[in-house]
């Protein structure tokens, strides 16, 4: 069971091609292979929960107890939230003395200084009272925004549970600091929500994907998948409207390009990519490999297909 769980992991999240998301899917193994407290840094909608999640069911703790809450609910009754999450825990488990597991503590940039001292204080003291004393053997993660990461050492959250916390520390990058993940993310989506609406993948009209590039994404992943659902429910079956993406931009009078399959117009926003990072570093096919995280050699073999030639980005020419 617990190896179909971790192969369910790794072929359904954390979906993406960029160097940024390969050396996290990279580093998933170590992280759960530790005992060490982790912290995951990352802007609202990069999928931190999803994160902490995989480490939990990748690591030797898979089998024992998963608590999972927030700040708001540490917050507004701190020790009434982790005695009711143990509870249910003891319910389930053989052993009414001691519990091994995994706490995920959302959102921890939010904590109140009280919810900091009771946390510090359940860090430290390995059990937490019920009717008897429940002796607790747990590793924390915690999720937080990029900007309580910085402001940490100017007293944010206290420097004792900062320290404690990020014992390791994972940071998810923005949507748009990776943007050749874009069109893959935008396919997995696609394909899942007209599955779950009956419906077949439409044709797709290019400029959806000029569109999107050129967009920031404040919300990150999940606005990705929250645009893409909107994006199939405000258009026809037979087409997907550009119009009726909430970021549309009309500004250059666009004109409607001709439609194209779902694989086609994948292809030609690939072709945009390589272009860009060839013109970028002047043709230097190594380079350009490197920043669109493959091999050289498959490099080559997509320029051909695609008939790009390096020629046409080296300077002077």
């Amino acid at each position: 069971m617990k190896n179909s769980r971790n192969q369910t992991v790794q072929d359904e999240r954390l979906i993406g091609n960029s160097p940024e998301m390969d050396q996290i899917r990279k580093s998933l193994t170590a992280l759960a292979k530790s005992r060490q407290h982790l912290l995951i840094v990352g802007d609202s909608g990069t999928e931190k929960l999803t994160i902490a999640r995989m480490v939990f069911e990748m690591s030797p703790l898979a089998g024992g107890c998963l608590i999972e809450t927030d700040a708001a609910k540490l917050n507004a009754a701190f020790d009434h939230e982790v005695t009711t999450q143990i509870r249910q825990q003891v319910k389930e488990t053989a052993s009414l003395k001691d519990l091994t597991g995994l706490m995920i503590v959302e959102n921890v940039d939010q904590l109140s200084a009280d919810s900091q001292k009771k946390l510090m204080a359940f860090v430290k003291r390995g059990y937490w009272m019920l009717e008897h004393p429940v002796q607790l053997n747990f590793r924390l993660i915690s999720t937080t925004s990029t900007r309580m990461h910085t402001d940490a050492r100017q007293q944010a959250i206290s420097a004792e549970l900062f320290l404690s916390l990020s014992e390791s520390t994972i940071r998810v990058p923005a949507l748009k600091d990776r943007r050749q993940d874009i069109p893959v993310l935008f396919e997995h989506y696609l394909k899942r929500i007209c599955h779950d609406l009956g419906r077949p993948v439409p044709p797709i009209n290019f400029e959806i994907f000029n569109q999107m590039l050129k967009y920031e994404w404040p919300g990150n992943v999940k606005e990705l998948e929250n645009v893409v659902r909107s994006l199939v429910l405000a258009s026809p079956e037979t087409e997907l409207l550009p119009q009726a993406l909430p970021f549309f931009n009309d500004q250059q009078q666009f004109s409607r390009l001709e439609l194209q399959s779902l694989g086609i117009a994948v292809a030609k926003l690939e072709k945009e990519l390589i272009e860009r990072a060839l013109r970028k570093f002047a043709g230097n096919q190594s380079r350009a490999a490197q920043v669109l995280n493959i091999s050289e050699p498959n490099l080559r073999f997509k320029m051909k297909k695609l008939g790009i030639r390096k020629q046409d980005f080296v300077y002077g020419n």
